[in-house]
């Protein structure tokens, strides 16, 4: 497998992590300085993200992506496009239509997600 299939295999491996809300594989793919910012602006970080999508926590039922591109300069892979989110959190229902760029870095030989912004997009 080359690099492109690897980041993009941790890319599905996150997204199913999410689903699963499995804070096990998420500890394991996302690197332990990561910083993303959510809709909001809000910034996050891993210890938040865990406590977000630990089981009982955020429960997504949709997680589509369109337009996916993917580049790797040296240690760096980047991963744009546009992405739907559908799910609940404390009883309450959310859905965010947005685009993404998140920053992979490659440690200790595997890739690992270390940055990610979104950006709400409006009724199109």
């Amino acid at each position: 497998m080359d690099d492109r299939e690897i980041l993009l295999e941790t890319f599905e491996r996150i997204r199913k992590a999410l689903f699963d809300c499995d804070v096990e594989s998420l500890r394991e793919l996302i690197a332990e300085d990561y910083i993303g910012y959510d809709p909001s602006g809000n910034p996050q970080n891993l210890a938040m993200t865990l406590e977000v999508y630990k089981p009982g926590g955020a429960k997504l039922d949709r997680y589509d992506v369109e337009e996916l591109d993917v580049r790797i300069v040296g240690e760096i892979g980047i991963m744009s496009g546009k992405g739907y989110i559908h799910g609940t959190f404390a009883d309450a229902e959310f859905e965010h239509d947005l685009r993404f760029l998140d920053l992979y870095i490659r440690r200790e030989g595997s890739w690992k997600l270390y940055l990610s912004q979104v950006t709400p997009l409006g009724a199109e």
